[in-house]
């Protein structure tokens, strides 16, 4: 049997709530896959990683013929589907292996059993026990299966009936695996690129908001090495070069700062340092990425970090608002004093910075009117903003505290699974005596329609690539042909001028023919760069030209015969004039098309 195995990791279409999680690619997969691969045991892994969201939905029957593992993870809202999934993979492969885990399934392993059919939930994070669970499971499918998974650290597993769950000893090393897996994501080509790049530099917060997952899914406050950091930064330059993330055409790139609290506030002193430390050592090592991190108002109060934040070209600031009212603040542990933080805001945006205020609506002391005197505030303080009501998420004091209610908006019946396609921040999915579900969904659009989303933004970004996509592909079409034609004719000169150097039997020291066959070659290289990224059509062209002038002048100097050096000169004076007649046109039909 071979040794080689097939591991598809699966990340459901996203169904609503913030656009940018589309935009930007979710670690987690990333992580385990490059785990699998660093992994040392009885299998050899091949990944493949599918973000429907990327690569559209995903045929169980016959996207996963020949896999052997599927891993599945999900956000809360996109739960259904990777059940679906995992369900119909089991119907149409029943040997294969199903995994689930992810913020969702981790605090929920039963419901995922359940609901979707997997042969093990990993609790929390799983990079050190990927390969182990992984080999286990396809090593032992019979009934000595369960005393092999009992001693994986760290994993949900039924049996006789129930549920069995391993402790996990210990936190993982936030850089357990270096580099996150990127080339393993499918349909990731240069003709396909990711909108931003992504870098995770700690794992976990220092805050203790009643509202948010990250405290439960990411114990602790745990920053990669200063070491691996420059990795991680140097692999996104790599793929940049590459044309695997999208490119402006002065070369810079957006990367998003992981998606936890980049830079503690004060308070948090040893953090803080270190992480001042680390930004003052970034400068030189970010150049031409447009960096994006995730703060608290308090950044403003920290004019040492905010400028060597700004050094490492962090451009835009993700600001935790949430609310304007105090009592709010409170009520959610959200340690922040809002007259403390209009100044903060007003820093950070005199300081230059693009500020994105992240909001929070239906908070307890929220009324009508509050909600939309915050929608006024927050827009002066900010460029972009988002918002999203109230939602009780797995693993947070608000999942039990708050009644449930189902799609129609009436008590969840008791047992139901619940209506998850709606937890997406748009309405309220649980009781609440201020307002009915449906009159949520209508306070919610009268509050959005005073803002400057960023999800606008986003939206924008993903048409724009869209369309560069259609006229790359339109383009590298036409160009390819027209190339086709004139490289043609290049060919057959220096074939001509071969035979011609030929008859006169002239020695230059070595075969011209040979040389020209090369030259040949190298002419014809000139059409794969160009068909893969015309926006360096130009710079290819003329290194190749040069190249080839450069290589006629040795075969043509002082002591050989002058005229047929100058003969062949002026053939490469024509050539050179073809291509950048080749290149002026494409530019001009590129420039027509924008």
């Amino acid at each position: 049997m071979s040794r080689i195995k097939r591991v598809m990791l699966f990340q459901p279409a996203s169904v609503g709530g913030n656009f940018e999680y589309v935009a930007i690619p979710r670690q987690g997969m990333l992580f385990l896959s490059g785990a699998l691969a660093q992994w040392e045991g009885p299998n050899i892994y091949e990944r493949e990683i599918w973000f429907e969201d990327r690569s559209g939905l995903i045929d169980p029957d016959k996207d996963l013929e020949g896999v052997d593992i599927f891993m599945v993870t999900a956000l809360i809202n996109e739960a259904p589907r990777g059940y679906q999934i995992a369900r119909l993979a089991k119907q149409f492969h029943p040997e294969i292996i199903t995994i689930g885990g992810g913020p969702q399934m981790s605090p929920l392993a039963e419901e995922a059993f359940n609901y979707g059919d997997f042969d093990v939930i990993v609790q929390r994070e799983g990079e050190d026990i990927i390969g182990q669970l992984s080999d286990v499971l396809l090593e032992h499918r019979g009934s000595d299966r369960d005393q092999y998974l009992d001693k994986i650290p760290g994993i949900s597993y039924r049996k006789d009936g129930g549920m069995i769950q391993t402790k996990r000893q210990g936190l993982v090393s936030p850089d357990f695996v270096e580099l996150p897996d990127f080339r393993s994501i499918k349909d990731l080509t240069s003709a396909n690129p990711m909108v931003g790049a992504v870098i995770e530099t700690i794992r976990g917060c220092t805050e203790k908001c009643t509202y948010c997952q990250v405290i439960q899914q990411f114990l602790g406050y745990r920053m990669i090495s200063r070491e691996t950091e420059f990795k991680r930064l140097a692999q996104l330059r790599e793929l940049a070069a590459d044309g695997l993330v999208h490119s402006s055409r002065n070369g810079s790139f957006q990367v998003f700062i992981s998606d936890d609290l980049h830079a503690p506030p004060l308070r948090a002193v040893k953090f803080r340092d270190e992480r001042l430390a680390r930004l003052q050592g970034w400068k030189g090592h970010t150049d031409g990425m447009n960096m994006i991190c995730q703060v608290r108002a308090e950044i403003g109060q920290d004019p040492e970090l905010a400028n060597a934040m700004q050094d490492a070209n962090i451009k835009m600031l993700y600001v935790g608002v949430e609310s304007d009212n105090a009592e709010n603040l409170l009520a959610v542990n959200k340690r922040q004093d809002p007259g403390q933080m209009h100044k903060d805001l007003v820093y950070l945006n005199d300081e230059g910075f693009t500020v994105v205020a992240m909001t929070i609506i239906g908070l307890p002391f929220d009324t009508e009117e509050s909600i939309m005197d915050l929608a006024d505030w927050v827009t002066t303080v900010s460029k972009y903003q988002t918002v999203n009501f109230l939602t009780p998420l797995p693993a947070t004091s608000n999942w039990d505290s708050l009644v449930p209610l189902d799609e129609n908006g009436d008590l969840l019946a008791e047992g139901a699974m619940r209506p998850y396609h709606l937890y997406t921040g748009r309405q309220f999915v649980h009781q609440d005596s201020r307002w009915t579900m449906q009159e949520s969904r209508e306070l919610f659009d009268r509050y959005s329609a005073k803002l400057n989303p960023v999800d606008d933004v986003y939206r924008r970004i993903f048409r724009i690539l869209r369309t560069y996509k259609l006229r790359l592909a339109a383009g590298s079409r036409d160009l390819s042909d027209t190339l086709a034609l004139r490289l043609s004719d290049a060919t057959e000169a220096l074939r001509n001028w071969s035979d011609t150097a030929s008859l006169t039997r002239l020695e230059f020291g070595e075969n011209i023919s040979q040389r020209v066959n090369e030259l040949v070659e190298q002419i014809r290289a000139v059409s794969q760069p160009l068909a893969n990224a015309r926006k360096e059509a130009a710079d290819a062209i003329g290194s190749r030209v040069n190249e080839l002038s450069e290589s006629l002048k040795l075969l043509t100097g002082p002591s050989n015969n002058r005229e047929l050096a100058l003969n062949i000169s002026g053939r490469i004076t024509e050539l050179t004039d073809l291509i950048d007649e080749t290149v002026t046109v494409s530019k001009r039909k590129a420039s027509a098309k924008k």
